[in-house]
Parts: C-alpha cells; sequence; structure tokens
C-alpha cells in the first residue's frame, strides 16, 4: 500500500459580507475566488475545486483541496492570497485530510506532501 499523502481541505461557506438575497456566484467579488483558484492550478497546488451540491446549510458552500508542504502554507493560502476571503465574502475553514486510499492519486512532485 502507498504511503498516505496529506491534503488539505479549503471548506467555502458565504461570509460576512456576502448578501445572502444574491447567489454567492452572482456577487461582487466572487471572481477572485476563482482568480484564487486559477493561481493554484498554475502553481501546481490545486488537486480539485467545487461547490457542494447537497449543503445543509444552503447554497454557496464549495471545497478545494490543496497539497502543499505545509498546513501553514495551506492556511495562508486561503486566508491571504483569496481576495474573496479577505474581503468576507468567504468564510475558509482549513482541514487537513490524510489519503490513505485513494484508486488514481495525481502525481507527486520532489519531497510533496504525502
Amino acid at each position: 500500500m502507498a504511503r498516505p499523502r496529506i491534503w488539505y481541505v479549503l471548506q467555502h461557506r458565504p461570509g460576512p459580507a456576502a448578501d445572502p438575497a444574491v447567489r454567492i456566484t452572482d456577487q461582487p467579488g466572487f471572481q477572485e475566488h476563482l482568480a484564487f483558484l486559477r493561481r493554484r492550478a498554475q502553481d501546481g497546488t490545486l488537486v480539485a475545486a467545487g461547490p457542494l451540491e447537497d449543503s445543509e446549510t444552503g447554497e454557496g458552500e464549495g471545497i478545494a483541496v490543496l497539497a502543499t508542504q505545509t498546513p501553514e502554507e495551506a492556511r495562508r493560502l486561503a486566508e491571504q492570497d483569496d481576495e474573496a476571503v479577505r474581503s468576507g465574502l468567504l468564510s475558509v475553514t482549513v482541514r487537513t485530510w490524510t489519503v490513505v486510499m485513494a484508486p488514481v492519486l495525481p502525481p507527486t512532485g520532489p519531497d510533496t506532501a504525502g
């Protein structure tokens, strides 16, 4: 069995600056979140991202999975590099995920987390 891989799950929810009467994706500033995700794709840290369709608390929740070297780096990117989080449009919780089984895993670089 392959050794476990550590990834970081960014759980996004509408933040205090979000207007509950407007879909989160239609709000000013959401494009900044997409720009954050594009930057993570370009630097190779983004594993996957997308909305949660079965959210019990309502529309506007989603996750992104990052493969960074440390939890501190994942937290810094999530909280400081995503302008939608900085502005309060989105709130984020960063969780450590130990992946012990996956039929297909993206390739890893030298000394990547996992």
